[in-house]
């Protein structure tokens, strides 16, 4: 399978190097030439302890493009890791995920499974698939799949690998297949939910972390 992320961010960036890890092959893409080039490299751009040196052991199964049209074209799963940074009024800022959906509408030629990592407010792989069903002019299947992530700064390896749980907000029993034939080598628990309870889990995550940190302080 053909696995493409979207956005070599902490999370994507993690993501597609773990998943190398297991055996996958792996393109990630992104807009930033220079990180690009570095990651070709050999060289991570963030600091995460043990990852450069899970890319350089992995190197035949990873490669890092700024152009997406090609990969999409080929690509069986598309990971959308790209930032959804908060607005002036404190919502979140899709534009760069509607943007990498629409780049993979636009390309792909067969079947394939989007896969939202970003974090998105709850509803959002609805909107996605709406947004999907008008600007897709092929006669191809899109699943639309919220899988969200939970790392740390400084243990994300291990939060990716060794999660106690990986959470599969699907809408067919195609897409629950087809992520767990990515994730089925990290050998981790998975729990099965529609979307909008994936996005909401990954809020109440989110929140309950903010919770611990203010009893902390």
């Amino acid at each position: 399978m053909n696995i493409t992320i979207t956005g070599t961010g902490y999370v994507g960036l993690v993501t597609g190097i773990c998943l190398s890890e297991i055996g996958h092959t792996v393109t990630c893409i992104d807009v930033d030439e220079d990180k690009i080039r570095k990651l070709n490299d050999g060289i991570v751009p963030i600091h995460e302890p043990g990852l450069e040196e899970m890319l350089l052991r992995n190197r035949e199964r990873l490669k890092f493009v700024t152009k997406y049209s090609d990969v999409y074209k080929v690509s069986d799963v598309v990971f959308i890791c790209v930032g959804t940074p908060e607005k002036k009024d404190g919502s979140a800022n899709l534009k760069y995920v509607y943007e990498s959906v629409e780049q993979v509408v636009s390309c792909v030629e067969n079947d394939c499974t989007i896969i939202i990592k970003s974090t998105v407010p709850i509803g959002t792989s609805d909107k996605i698939d709406e947004f999907i069903k008008l600007h897709n002019k092929k006669n191809i299947h899109l699943d639309v799949v919220s899988n969200p992530e939970f790392l740390s700064q400084g243990t994300a390896i291990k939060d990716t690998m060794k999660s106690p749980r990986i959470i599969l907000g699907v809408k067919s029993n195609k897409a629950q297949k087809v992520l767990k034939e990515i994730y089925d080598g990290f050998h981790q628990v998975y729990v099965i939910t529609d979307r909008k309870s994936a996005e909401m889990i990954k809020y109440a995550s989110n929140n309950f972390l903010a919770l611990k940190i203010s009893f902390i302080n």
